[in-house]
């Protein structure tokens, strides 16, 4: 697999195509660095102490159509991101964490999500969309989102079965 896109290409051109595609970016974890969007991170619920040790960091979180999308990014598929976002999505205590560092970072606000109900829905998980961007095809599992990132402008995008999201959401014009 030479030649595959690096993990920061990966993260700036899924922001750029979910921009593209009518997405809000809600927050982000750029790879080595920061940039303009909120730091997002879930501590872990069992953890009193102070620092990250034990958070999950989503690499890009963005809304639409009252739908936020949880985006791991990697150059090559990693099992431990499936891992990380079942746990924040299938477990109460984690969807806590991620809805309060939500509302600690004002997120949603910032990114001018005008959805009232959103953080209730963060809560019950009806809001949340996992999804993986890599640069390679690789299955996912069926209640996953799939962005395969050959290029800057070369975005496949896969929706399984037991998704709630589906193909429209990534219209321009939707």
């Amino acid at each position: 697999m030479a030649g595959l896109l690096s993990e920061s290409e990966i993260y700036v051109y899924s922001k750029r195509f979910l921009r593209n595609h009518g997405w809000k970016l809600v927050g982000g974890e750029p790879p080595g660095g920061s940039d303009g969007l909120p730091r997002v991170e879930a501590k872990h619920p069992d953890k009193d102490e102070k620092g990250s040790r034990g958070s999950k960091k989503v690499d890009i979180l963005a809304y639409k159509g009252g739908k936020l999308l949880l985006l791991e990014l990697k150059s090559r598929f990693d099992e431990g991101d499936v891992v990380k976002l079942d746990e924040l999505v299938g477990e109460l205590r984690w969807r806590r964490a991620l809805h309060d560092a939500c509302l600690e970072r004002n997120a949603f606000q910032r990114a001018g999500v005008a959805d009232g109900d959103l953080p209730h829905r963060v809560l019950s998980g009806a809001a949340l969309v996992k999804g993986i961007g890599i640069a390679h095809h690789h299955e996912v599992p069926e209640d996953y989102v799939r962005l395969t990132l050959h290029a800057h402008d070369d975005i496949d995008v896969w929706i399984g079965s037991k998704c709630r999201l589906d193909y429209a959401m990534f219209n321009r014009d939707s």
